[in-house]
């Protein structure tokens, strides 16, 4: 068997053996949110596999990705931080809103709808479908593998590398333009 199928049949292993543990340890840490221990268990096994692509021995492949996932639970409870001492309350950002003309026109004059689809116009057709099939038709993974035929690790690496293309999309969205 050729090194990158050796790989390849270790990565799902490890998967198959290791992914609903991962998401529970995860879970717990991060008081519940299931998307953030999802996003956590797919970037360990991404670090993983990236490490073992590259040639990389993993003395311990339990161990490192247990500390890989802790390392990404804080990092995302770190966040969660910084997120919260940036919250204002509803009842001042409301004021503060009302107070903003800018800001209130550039609320008003959003079509939220044509940005929507305007982010999906530029995924591939590929994105298109992932997207779909998990965002729009709520597919589970398991059922996602069957359908496109590619295993369990690979859509899970996909749909994190939707997840980021996305979230760079809207993070350059110009909103004072409209889009």
């Amino acid at each position: 068997m050729s090194a990158k199928k050796q790989t390849t049949a270790l990565l799902q292993q490890l998967y198959d053996d290791y992914r609903l543990k991962l998401f529970n340890f995860c879970l717990a840490r991060l008081s519940g949110e299931r998307e953030s221990a999802d996003d956590c268990v797919q970037e360990a096994f991404l670090v993983l596999s990236s490490k073992l692509k590259n040639g990389e021995t993993i003395e311990n492949p339990r161990a490192f990705l247990y500390r890989t996932a802790e390392n990404f639970v804080r990092r995302r409870q770190e966040q969660i931080t910084k997120d919260t001492k940036r919250l204002v309350p509803l009842e001042n950002a409301t004021e503060a809103a009302t107070n903003d003309e800018v800001f209130s026109d550039a609320i008003e004059n959003i079509d939220y709808d044509a940005l929507a689809e305007k982010l999906i116009d530029a995924l591939d057709d590929d994105e298109k479908l992932l997207y779909n099939l998990r965002y729009i038709k709520n597919t589970r993974v398991d059922e996602i593998t069957t359908i496109l035929n590619i295993s369990r690790p690979a859509v899970s690496m996909r749909l994190v590398r939707l997840k980021t293309k996305i979230t760079q999309a809207v993070n350059n969205i110009d909103f004072e333009k409209g889009g």
